[in-house]
């Protein structure tokens, strides 16, 4: 493996060349949203600086060093991640695995790379750090995973290289998702592409998620059955669907706004050629044109309440309140 692994990021590569061919710092930071890869780009920069003869693509692949890195043996290879069901790496394990460490030479590498999990690093265990990172022997690199650089002290900071992971392109996240599985439908690739908004590992994550798929019917069929149907029934519908999402109330919500939104477009023209859910279209078109009295005011409404139970649930609001509430607002607007 190398950077040329990397799907896109070609700036981020650039600067990763130079950097194993001519290190000039000692501490960096792969920052990047959940989902970004940026395991994988933290896991590829060790690499290179591990390496006995690192090349403007990364690692040689080839050298004793390499061999040991891919072989998960490399004992210059040092990472620094909480226990299984902790949020927090205790300072004790910063002192034992890094401070009471960091000045013993490499053995087989020409460094010693710390990796480092910044997302689960107290003030106490940065701090403990600090003397180590403003002093480190010439052959000794840290590199920070994080998602959210602002949780580190500024005085890391002034000393860290960051390389920041931009958004993905739609068709890289493609290319990402077709190496992952090459046999997938179309309609199946583009709702995933859409959804992971630019992080590819939303995609990868709901590609192996059965219920995802469904999740979308299931709210398609709740929307366009709305009309007509007695309102109990449709909060039964409701809370069956919502009841598995409390902590991923994000996937049903942009679901159900991108069904409102096919709805408008087509409310607007139906021979609009821009509608997310096309394998749905017939029973969109057949909605849009059974129900006249519904139009384009109404959908802006329920869009509005699709915000407003975000908002509310954001505020730490009862779940199951704002999904009966949102549910009867949207009744409200579909059977007037």
């Amino acid at each position: 493996m190398s950077f040329s692994s990397i799907t896109g990021q070609s700036k981020l590569k650039e600067r990763m060349g130079r950097e194993a061919m001519d290190r000039r710092g000692s501490t960096y930071i792969v920052s990047g949203a959940s989902g970004s890869g940026k395991t994988f780009i933290t896991n590829e920069l060790a690499k290179a600086f591990l390496c006995e003869t690192p090349g403007p693509d990364g690692c040689c692949g080839k050298c004793r060093s390499c061999i040991y890195t891919a072989n998960g043996t490399n004992p210059d290879l040092v990472r620094v991640a909480p226990e299984k069901n902790a949020n927090v790496i205790p300072v004790d394990r910063i002192r034992e695995s890094i401070v009471g460490d960091y000045e013993t030479a490499p053995r087989f590498s020409p460094n010693k790379v710390y990796i480092i999990d910044g997302d689960h690093l107290n003030k106490e265990g940065q701090n403990a750090l600090l003397k180590s990172i403003e002093e480190p022997p010439s052959d000794v690199i840290f590199i920070f995973e994080t998602t959210n650089t602002d949780a580190l002290l500024p005085t890391i900071l002034s000393r860290a290289v960051d390389y920041k992971i931009k958004p993905y392109t739609k068709e890289e996240v493609v290319e990402i998702v077709r190496k992952l599985s090459p046999d997938i439908s179309g309609d199946e690739l583009d709702l995933l592409v859409d959804f992971a908004d630019g992080i590819p590992g939303r995609a990868v994550r709901l590609m192996s998620d059965e219920t995802f798929l469904d999740l979308k019917n299931d709210l398609m069929d709740h929307v366009l059955s709305m009309p007509g149907e007695k309102v109990s029934r449709s909060i039964k519908r409701a809370d069956e669907i919502f009841a598995d999402y409390e902590h991923n109330y994000m996937e049903p919500a942009i679901l159900l706004i991108w069904i409102v939104n096919d709805i408008m477009r087509l409310k607007a023209d139906i021979d609009c050629e821009q509608v997310r859910f096309n394998q749905d279209r017939m029973r969109l078109e057949k909605f849009v044109v059974s129900h006249e009295n519904i139009g384009i005011k109404e959908m802006g409404r329920i869009l509005e309440y699709i915000n407003g139970f975000l908002s509310d649930l954001k505020v730490n609001v009862k779940y199951e309140g704002c999904v009966t509430a949102l549910t009867l607002k949207m009744y409200k607007e579909l059977n007037k």
